[in-house]
């Protein structure tokens, strides 16, 4: 229930021509460390208390062996991290944080009057609903102007793009990393319509969860996951895109689950040789191998051999384009 982000970029770059010799206006000095590390301490500062930990209390098989197979077991408490998504007190976390939990708690910074530096302060928290399928939860607290951060359009992060994680790895709250966005729609089940953003920035157990943030403050996407081989940070993290962590979001929020719909097709990529066998102009995009009689997709006239354009507009390249626009749809909906 953890994660993390980090990362360096060195420039070695050659002198340039003298501006004399060339003509050419001299290049403005560049913004000084200092500069760049007023502006992370200010996204910081501004960010942080919209990111929570969050406490998960739930029945654990005890011991091994015999102990194990005699079914006893004892509460335990698994950590995670959350953000604050409305000023009511609605939080976004993984769903793997919370399922099976029998109590939430909810440790946000506080600052009081007295105090001199931000301090946890626990709350109970509700669990509006789950996605085991995304991946993601809503749980909420009481509370009124709380700090929140809103979603940016995860279609327009860019690879190299600057981003920060916030959450709490290895229950150590309120802990900042950075990184840059080393993918932007990683897939790594081909059978799934699931993308992710994938990104150095250390993520480490604790950080499930928790926000990736872009330099701005906005959600860029939500950490969930990594691949190493140690059980900590090795530069491959992975978070669930904002935009359909946003989806998600506001489909729990309203009905306290998700539906999804289908339209009932077979599509397949178009390779370079497959366009070539099909006489088709084209080496991209996406064909229709199939469609599933009495479906959606019948109806609206879809047919075997289609090569599908875009999708509301958005141009449909892989066939894990066009799962990814059904599986964030429910039934009903028009594409």
């Amino acid at each position: 229930m953890r994660t993390a982000i980090l990362g360096t970029i060195v420039l070695l770059l050659a002198p340039a021509p003298d501006a004399a010799q060339t003509g050419a206006k001299s290049p403005k000095p560049s913004k000084s460390p200092a500069d760049y590390s007023a502006a992370m301490e200010d996204l910081a500062q501004s960010a942080s208390p919209a990111v929570v930990q969050i406490l998960a209390q739930r029945l654990a098989p005890m011991g091994k062996g015999e102990s194990q197979r005699a079914g006893f077991v004892s509460e335990q408490e698994a950590t995670g991290s959350g953000v604050i998504v409305d000023p009511a007190g609605h939080i976004v976390t993984n769903a793997h944080v919370v399922q099976n939990a029998r109590r939430i708690d909810v440790k946000i910074l506080h600052i009081d009057e007295n105090a001199q530096a931000p301090h946890g302060h626990l709350m109970p928290a509700k669990l509006i609903g789950l996605d085991r399928q995304v991946d993601i939860a809503v749980v909420k607290i009481e509370g009124q102007n709380l700090p929140a951060l809103s979603f940016l359009n995860s279609d327009h992060l860019r690879q190299g793009q600057l981003v920060l994680a916030l959450g709490s790895p290895l229950g150590l709250q309120n802990s900042l990393t950075h990184g840059v966005v080393s993918a932007t729609f990683r897939q790594l089940k081909p059978e799934s319509p699931m993308v992710y953003i994938q990104t150095d920035a250390p993520i480490n157990p604790g950080n499930s969860g928790g926000p990736l943030l872009d330099v701005e403050g906005r959600i860029a996407g939500i950490n969930t996951m990594i691949f190493s081989e140690s059980g900590g940070n090795e530069g491959i993290g992975f978070a669930i895109p904002a935009n359909l962590a946003k989806h998600v979001y506001q489909k729990l929020r309203k009905d306290g689950r998700v539906r999804r719909g289908a339209i009932g097709v077979i599509p397949e990529t178009i390779t370079s040789r497959l366009g070539a066998a099909l006489g088709l102009d084209r080496d991209w995009g996406v064909i229709l191998s199939d469609v599933a009689p009495h479906g959606a997709a019948e109806a609206a006239g879809l047919e075997p051999g289609d090569v599908v354009l875009s999708i509301d507009g958005k141009p449909i390249r892989e066939s894990r384009d066009l799962a990814l626009a059904v599986f964030q749809r429910v039934p009903g909906e028009e594409l």
